[in-house]
């Protein structure tokens, strides 16, 4: 077993250290056949402490889920199934903080022919439900100002807070709800990816979710509209500003605004490739798919007086 944790060991170096791709290659075509080796990975065991859960083989696990075309069927199929039954394990992050970087479970999502069944997916959706923005966050938050007003914890009280380097007096609830919030940034439960493409993304990505689960889903995600505007927004400039649309120039001729206009045959003849042309395709569908099921603020702004004056005149 010692010899599976130095492959272990070199495919990590390999992949975060050395980064050289022929090493990454040669390393994984020796560990994806070996299916003694696969299932020694796999294996449930405690962290030095004995206190969390891990795998015996973090770097092959996630290799494995990485690299998920490649792989044992079988032993992959396994490792999927622990993660879904282990909060711990779930949000294992290799490179990256714990409190944001790519987790196993978000890993899981990347595949998009894994079929998950109603427990894991449900478990998936409350993993993403921790995230901050989220209905439920939001309500958590404001049941812990509460309490403090119950507590009569107010900022007629001053406490003095760290912000940004320097000690500064504050308001008592203020503080107190700034701590919390930031408490909550630093836990595990904000594992599963950061920014506008975290866990939530990759649900509402996923096809295992039917579009009624999405439609609840969207609304509960982010529970500020703003907010949401902004993240669709970033989906829509993250396709706009993808390397394929430059096609060795300094600007790219991919028009954002003209996105939801484009057809399939505009794409494929600028793209000249399928493989290409069915990602983007793909993703500017789920975009409007997106916006179909959560209208942007200015939208629903713009087709209010509109629905108005529709009423007056009859």
């Amino acid at each position: 077993m010692e010899e599976f944790r130095k492959i272990d060991d070199k495919l990590y170096y390999a992949k975060y250290c050395d980064k050289k791709i022929d090493n990454l290659k040669e390393i994984r075509s020796s560990i994806k056949n070996n299916r003694e080796l696969l299932e020694w990975a796999i294996k449930l065991t405690k962290d030095k402490f004995g206190e969390r859960d891990l795998v015996n083989g973090l770097a092959i696990c996630e290799d494995m889920l990485v690299d998920f075309n490649n792989v044992d069927n079988e032993v992959y199929q396994k490792l999927v199934d622990l993660i879904y039954s282990n909060r711990q394990i779930a949000r294992i992050v290799l490179d990256g903080y714990s409190n944001g970087g790519y987790s196993y479970l978000l890993m899981t999502l990347w595949n998009p022919n894994l079929k998950l069944t109603e427990d894991q997916k449900a478990f998936a959706v409350d993993e993403a439900m921790n995230k901050i923005g989220t209905t439920r966050y939001e309500n958590a938050m404001n049941e812990y100002s509460k309490e403090l007003d119950e507590k009569g914890i107010t900022d007629e009280q001053t406490v003095y807070t760290e912000f940004g380097g320097s000690i500064n007096p504050v308001g008592a609830k203020t503080g107190n709800m700034y701590m919390a919030g930031l408490f909550n940034s630093l836990s595990d439960t904000q594992a599963h990816g950061s920014g506008d493409f975290d866990i939530r993304y990759w649900i509402l990505r996923n096809p295992n979710w039917s579009l009624e689960e999405k439609q609840k889903l969207i609304m509960d995600f982010w529970s500020d509209d703003e907010i949401f505007d902004e993240t669709l927004e970033q989906w829509e400039w993250g396709l706009a500003n993808d390397s394929a649309n430059y096609k060795g120039e300094s600007l790219t001729r991919f028009d954002k605004y003209e996105m939801y206009d484009y057809s399939y045959e505009q794409l494929l003849r600028f793209y000249g490739d399928k493989e290409t042309t069915d990602s983007v395709w793909e993703e500017i569908q789920f975009c409007k798919q997106m916006n179909q099921l959560r209208s942007q603020q200015w939208e629903l702004e713009f087709v209010k007086p509109r629905v108005l004056e529709k009423i007056v005149q009859n």
